[in-house]
């Protein structure tokens, strides 16, 4: 299986799952260990991170998932802000906020972290 293949598995055992704390992908933690992140990887090299960065990137609690199959048709993906992401099993929301040099990196690159345990309103 390909990375892109997998990147639309939907998981069939909930141990395990992980949400990755910058796009809200649902993927089991050993998935995010071997290809990263299908969205953030260029960002976070999860793939290539130790299991602490893997940890503090991900997290086991979530809440709620939605199946996005046509991310960029679909109004759910614009409302959730994943309409720019691969198709996947998202959670609604994660609990837990990256660590401060990660965001401080992101920050650098131009990217606005914006934490998904829907305390931010737009």
């Amino acid at each position: 299986m390909s990375q892109q293949e997998a990147a639309y598995f939907v998981p069939a055992d909930n141990r395990g799952l992980r949400a990755c704390l910058l796009c809200g992908i649902v993927h089991q933690g050993k998935y995010f260990k071997k290809f990263g992140c299908p969205n953030c990887e260029e960002l976070l090299h999860l793939s290539q991170s130790s299991d602490d960065v893997l940890t503090d990137c991900t997290s086991t609690m979530f809440e709620g998932t939605i199946a996005m199959i046509k991310p960029r048709r679909s109004w759910v993906a614009k409302w959730q802000r994943n309409d720019g992401f691969v198709s996947g099993l998202y959670a609604v929301r994660v609990q837990g906020t990256l660590p401060e040099d990660i965001i401080d990196d992101l920050s650098r690159m131009g990217v606005q972290y914006r934490p998904r345990d829907g305390q931010v309103i737009d």
